[in-house]
C-alpha cells in the first residue's frame, strides 16, 4: 500500500469489546462461537493505538491498510487475511480511499473450542492461501444469508479458526541459489507451461534431486505451487479488471476457460464470476 494521506482520530488507546470497530459495520451475524462483521471506511484514516478483547481474522476486501504491532509495520494489499490473539497492542492506518474489510472474530465460546483443540498461532498474515479463500466463501454467505447459511458458515468459521492452531514446524532446511533461481522462475513467468526438465538444465541440477528439494522446502509439488501462483494472479486480475474470462484464463497459461474455471473452483471454492462479483458486486 502506498503511503497515504489519512485523517487522524486522536483518542486514547482501547479495548474494543467483540463486534466493536471503528469503521461502519455494514451487516452482521453472531452465532454462539463466530462474529461475522462486514466492516467500511468511507475514508482514509489514521487509528488509535488500540486492542481486540476477541481473537480474529480480518479479511482485506478493497482498499489499502497498514497497521504496526510488536514494533513493526505491515502493509496489507487487498486479498490478505490477517489474525491477532486477543490483546494484541496496534495502531492501524486505512488507505485514503477508504477499505472494506471482512471480520471473523471468535466468541469466549469459540476460544475454548479453539484452546481444546490446540495452542494457537502467533500473529500473521497470508496472501494466496487457504485461509484466504475461506475468507472469500465465508464474506459471500454472509451477504446471501440462507435458511442453512448458519451451518455452513459454522463449517467455514470452524475452518479458518483451525488455520490459526500453532502445528509443530520442523527448522527450515537451507535453500540453495538454483532453487531461488527456479522459483523466481515460476513467479516471472507463471503463464508458461514450465518442465522439470527444463527447470533442472537451467539450475544445473537434476530432476529428480529438484523435485524432491522443491517438495521438501515448500511441501508441495512444483505443479501445485504454480498453480496457487496462478490462481493468485486470477484472483487479483478478477478484482481490478475488466477481462473476459476466456482472455484470463489464455494469459494466466490456463488450457481454455472451462479448465480456469475448474482449477479455479476447486482451489477457491467458488467460480471466477461468482468471485468477480464478490469483490466487485457493482461491476
Amino acid at each position: 500500500m502506498n503511503e497515504c494521506k489519512v485523517d487522524c482520530e486522536c483518542h486514547g488507546s482501547r479495548d474494543l469489546a467483540a463486534g466493536e470497530f471503528y469503521g461502519d459495520v455494514v451487516r452482521r451475524h453472531a452465532s454462539p462461537q463466530f462474529l461475522l462483521s462486514e466492516i467500511h471506511h468511507g475514508r482514509g484514516r489514521a487509528l488509535p493505538t488500540h486492542t481486540h478483547q476477541a481473537a480474529y481474522f480480518s479479511l482485506l476486501v478493497e482498499g489499502g491498510y497498514a497497521e504496526r504491532y510488536d514494533g513493526r509495520r505491515y502493509e496489507y494489499d487487498p486479498l490478505t487475511v490477517w489474525w491477532h490473539r486477543p490483546g494484541v497492542v496496534h495502531d492501524d492506518a486505512v488507505g485514503r480511499s477508504g477499505g472494506r474489510f471482512f471480520n471473523v472474530e471468535l466468541t469466549t465460546e469459540g476460544m475454548d473450542a479453539l484452546a481444546q483443540a490446540g495452542p494457537s498461532r502467533r500473529d500473521f498474515h497470508e496472501q494466496g492461501t487457504p485461509v484466504v479463500w475461506l475468507a472469500c466463501r465465508l464474506l459471500r454467505e454472509l451477504r446471501h444469508w440462507q435458511p442453512c447459511s448458519g451451518l455452513v458458515a459454522e463449517n467455514l468459521a470452524l475452518e479458518m479458526a483451525g488455520c490459526a492452531l500453532r502445528r509443530p514446524e520442523p527448522p527450515a532446511p537451507s535453500t540453495p541459489r538454483w532453487l531461488d533461481r527456479v522459483v523466481q522462475t515460476l513467479h516471472d513467468e507463471p503463464e508458461r507451461r514450465h518442465y522439470t526438465s527444463a527447470l533442472a538444465r537451467e539450475a544445473g541440477v537434476h530432476p529428480v534431486h529438484l523435485a524432491s528439494v522443491f517438495r521438501r522446502t515448500h511441501r508441495q509439488t512444483i505443479g501445485e505451487y504454480l498453480r496457487a501462483l496462478r490462481v493468485r494472479r486470477a484472483a487479483n486480475l478478477l478484482r481490478s479488471a475488466d477481462m473476459p474470462l476466456v482472455q484470463m484464463a489464455a494469459t494466466l497459461g490456463f488450457a481454455d476457460q472451462a479448465h480456469f474455471t475448474r482449477i479455479f473452483g476447486d482451489v477457491v471454492g467458488m467460480t471466477p464470476s461468482a468471485f468477480r462479483r464478490l469483490l466487485r458486486p457493482h461491476s
